[in-house]
């Protein structure tokens, strides 16, 4: 069994992050079972925890005069990962091509001048960070021995099902 370098602390004894190796391990151990309960479930843990950046991230955004930078500011997942998104083009509406530029800053080569990066998304994560590893722990380990239950194992190797 190899165990995480997270260790959430419970009553004096630490358990790993996740039993089966990791997040990324229990994720692909998943896929190969083909389980869609237990998938549906690990995404709506990792957006969960994405969830809970957005509105550290939505405060720290610059404003404009449309604020269209912070309304495209949204939390969307996989199984192993939450993700932060701004500027999507993929919401419908045209998007907000500046938000790269925005949260990383520009160079020009033309003139040879810089714009100074806001990184609004990346200063947010620290913030959120403490009330996101516990809740993100627990339900990972929870996925963990759910799959460890139904399938008689904590991990699995070899090929896909199909």
């Amino acid at each position: 069994m190899q165990t995480g370098k997270f260790h959430l602390k419970t009553g004096g004894k630490q358990t790993p992050l996740v039993k089966a190796g990791g997040v990324k391990q229990l994720a692909l151990s998943i896929r190969r079972m083909e389980d869609k309960e237990l998938s549906a479930e690990m995404r709506k843990v990792s957006k969960a925890a994405a969830e809970r950046v957005v509105p550290f991230a939505k405060a720290r955004t610059p404003v404009g005069t449309t604020g269209n930078l912070r309304k495209s500011i949204k939390a969307t997942a996989t199984r192993s990962q939450g993700r932060i998104q701004a500027g999507n083009k993929r919401t419908g509406k045209a998007g907000v091509s500046y938000s790269r530029a925005v949260h990383s800053g520009k160079y020009f080569k033309s003139t040879g001048r810089r714009t100074k990066g806001q990184p609004f998304i990346k200063d947010a994560i620290p913030k959120a960070w403490p009330g996101i590893v516990r809740e993100y722990t627990e339900g990972m380990n929870r996925i963990a021995d759910a799959f460890n239950r139904k399938h008689g194992a904590h991990r699995v190797k070899g090929r896909f099902k199909g």
